[in-house]
């Protein structure tokens, strides 16, 4: 092959020289008669080179159909692989070398994450196993603990059990990485997922949105303990207000008279008084839950005197709308009442004629 290419070439340059005799025989003007020879020999360099790519791309061509695919993580029938002695210590040297990797904390968290996946994609039960000391490593990432405990589930369901359950009850772990945990948990074993999540909820140390969260991951494991979640969550003092209404709401589910007692709670609480649309909202839940009771609710605020007066009137209001006599009779003494502030009276005479207008008692032109 090299003999036949220096053939070609000199074969090409002795053409291109061709001229050259008989420039100088016929003593003709060296300028322009050698100046043809430069275009002559980069034309002939170009197609050297195109011709030599050509074939090189055949080749390679030629070898990659020729290579079998390979079909596992160290296929040993692969042309170029170790020899079947030594497949297995390799192997085992680089899934080693490759779960060191995943514990160096100076590797980016997501890039270590993308490798757990790809690598057991590719390893499959061998290397998800070896992934048992990186999910119960509390030196490495949280979210990388995670991944290798959700993998290993898929062949050895104890171990990543005993994983998930260690970073679920870990309290120096994030709440929002301890309320993953412990759902996952919820998929594969209901009793440790249960405890994890109920001591979320019971922990005043975590934040209100994994509390609840936990609570309602509670109803995939037992409702009850869902139910008592919820109820010691709708009574619980160092949980706003807004999210006990909500709690005590779906609290309702399961039991109304737990639910009903603790919307009192906070319709009769200093909440209320503190800020009137929470007793507001409070009676609009109890409605929701119990009718009567939530009427029962509108009137104890309407007649509240140590409610705020806005509260008053819109409460009245809310009994008009509900089809109870009081409210207009309540709205028409705050409108005309001694003591009050014009801009109160005002508003209550404003909701009555609203009142009689929803009635039909009154045409809104008059």
């Amino acid at each position: 092959m090299a003999n036949a290419a220096m053939g070609l070439w000199t074969l090409r340059f002795s053409s291109v020289l061709a001229p050259v005799p008989v420039v100088e025989l016929l003593e003709i003007n060296r300028f322009w008669g050698y100046g043809l020879l430069c275009p002559a020999i980069a034309a002939t360099w170009a197609t050297g080179l195109w011709q030599r790519r050509r074939q090189l791309a055949r080749t390679a061509v030629a070898a990659a159909a020729e290579a079998p695919p390979r079909q596992g993580f160290w296929d040993p029938d692969r042309p170029g692989a170790p020899a079947p002695g030594g497949h297995d210590e390799r192997r085992d040297r680089a899934m080693t070398n490759l779960v060191a990797s995943i514990k160096d904390e100076s590797v980016d968290a997501d890039l270590r994450i993308q490798l757990i996946q790809d690598l057991v994609d590719l390893g499959g039960e061998a290397m998800a196993l070896r992934l048992s000391p990186v999910a119960v490593a509390s030196e490495v990432d949280v979210e990388v603990r995670l991944e290798a405990a959700e993998h290993m589930g898929r062949f050895n369901l104890d171990d990543a059990v005993n994983a998930l359950e260690a970073i679920a009850t870990d309290p120096a772990v994030d709440d929002k990485y301890r309320l993953d945990a412990a759902s996952a948990l919820a998929d594969s074993a209901a009793s440790p997922a249960a405890i994890a999540l109920m001591q979320l909820v019971t922990d005043d140390g975590v934040s209100e949105y994994v509390r609840h969260s936990a609570a309602h991951a509670l109803r995939r494991v037992n409702r009850d303990a869902a139910a008592m979640a919820l109820r010691h969550l709708a009574n619980a003092p160092l949980v706003t207000s807004r999210l006990r209404i909500i709690c005590a709401e779906q609290l309702a589910d399961d039991s109304r008279e737990d639910a009903r007692e603790a919307l009192w709670r906070i319709v009769k609480g200093v909440e209320s008084l503190m800020d009137h649309h929470l007793g507001i909202d409070a009676a609009e839940a109890m409605h929701g839950v119990d009718p009567d009771a939530g009427v029962e609710a509108y009137s104890v605020l309407a007649v509240d005197a140590c409610f705020h007066w806005a509260g008053r009137i819109e409460a009245a209001y809310r009994l008009g709308r509900l089809g109870v006599g009081d409210g207009f009779d309540l709205l028409s003494d705050f409108a005309c009442a001694e003591g009050v502030d014009d801009v109160y009276g005002l508003a209550a005479l404003d909701r009555l004629f609203q009142l009689e207008i929803e009635s039909g008692t009154l045409d809104s032109e008059e």
